[in-house]
C-alpha cells in the first residue's frame, strides 16, 4: 500500500512538473544570450526561466498593464489558469492585449460573420445534404442506443415525451425574440449551434419514434404531402392561411 501511495505521489508530481514546463513554454521565450533567462511574451521583460519567477512576474504591475490594457480586471491566477483553456496559437500570440480580450474580439468577429451568413442565407436557395438519409440516421440511432443498453427505455410513449421535451427546448430559443426572419440574421454563432443541436434532437427522436411504431417516415411524408395537395387546391387557397375545413363548406 505504501509503495502504491509513493508511486501515485511521484506520478502526481511528474504531471505537475509537465504542466509547469508547458506554462513556461507558453508564456515566455528563451533568450539566446543566456540560457537561464527568458523573455515574457506579453511585455518583453527578461526574467529567470523558472516557474515561480514567472508567477511572480505575471502579478507585477508592468505585466498586468501590458496584458490587460482594455480590461477592467487583471487575469486571474496570474493568467496561468486561463492558459489551460486557450489554444496554443492564442497563448503564443505576442501582443499587448490579454487572452481574454483576444477571445472576446474573436467571438465578436465570429458573430458578425454569422449575422452576415444569416442575411445571405435569406436570399440564397437552401437545400439539405444528400447524406445521411433518414435510414442512415435510423440505423445510427439504433446502434447508439444498443451500445448503451437503452433499448428497453426507448418505447413509443417515452420517445414521444422525449420528442415533446426537445420541441420545448427548441421553442425556448425563439421565445421572447421580437423577430426571427428567414436566415436568422442577427443570431450569433453560439445561438445557431444551439439551434442546430435542438433541431437534431427533434429529428433523432422523431426517427426513433417512427422506427418503434413501424412507420416508414419518408414514404409517409410523401403520402401526406399528396393528401395536403388534395385538401388545399391551389385555386382556393393561394395566398390564404385558412384551414381546409373552411374551404370545404363553400
Amino acid at each position: 500500500m505504501m509503495t502504491l501511495c509513493k508511486r501515485d505521489k511521484e506520478e502526481e508530481k511528474y504531471c505537475r512538473d509537465l504542466e509547469k514546463e508547458a506554462d513556461l513554454k507558453d508564456w515566455i521565450r528563451p533568450v539566446v544570450e543566456d540560457e537561464q533567462m527568458a523573455a515574457c511574451r506579453v511585455c518583453e521583460s527578461e526574467v529567470k526561466a523558472n516557474y515561480a519567477v514567472l508567477q511572480h512576474h505575471m502579478n507585477s504591475t508592468k505585466y498586468q498593464t501590458c496584458a490587460t490594457p482594455d480590461c477592467a480586471t487583471p487575469l486571474d491566477n496570474a493568467g496561468l489558469s486561463l492558459s489551460k483553456n486557450c489554444s496554443n496559437t492564442m497563448m503564443k500570440t505576442e501582443g499587448s492585449c490579454s487572452l481574454a480580450c483576444s477571445q472576446k474580439t474573436k467571438e465578436e468577429e465570429t458573430n458578425k460573420a454569422s449575422a452576415h451568413d444569416g442575411l445571405r442565407n435569406a436570399t440564397e436557395p437552401f437545400q439539405f445534404s444528400a447524406e445521411p438519409t433518414l435510414e442512415d440516421i435510423r440505423k445510427l440511432q439504433i446502434a447508439f442506443a444498443a451500445e448503451r443498453g437503452w433499448g428497453k427505455y426507448h418505447q413509443p410513449r417515452n420517445l414521444l415525451l422525449a420528442l415533446v421535451g426537445e420541441v420545448g427546448e427548441l421553442a425556448e430559443l425563439f421565445q421572447w425574440r421580437e423577430d426571427a426572419p428567414e436566415g436568422l440574421p442577427g443570431w450569433t454563432a453560439s445561438e445557431r449551434e444551439a439551434l442546430s443541436d435542438e433541431l437534431s434532437d427533434v429529428l433523432i427522436y422523431l426517427v426513433a419514434l417512427a422506427n418503434k411504431c413501424r412507420v416508414d417516415l419518408p414514404t409517409a411524408a410523401l403520402q401526406k404531402i399528396e393528401k395536403n395537395r388534395l385538401k388545399y387546391p391551389v385555386e382556393k387557397v393561394y395566398g390564404s392561411s385558412k384551414k381546409y375545413t373552411e374551404y370545404q363548406k363553400e
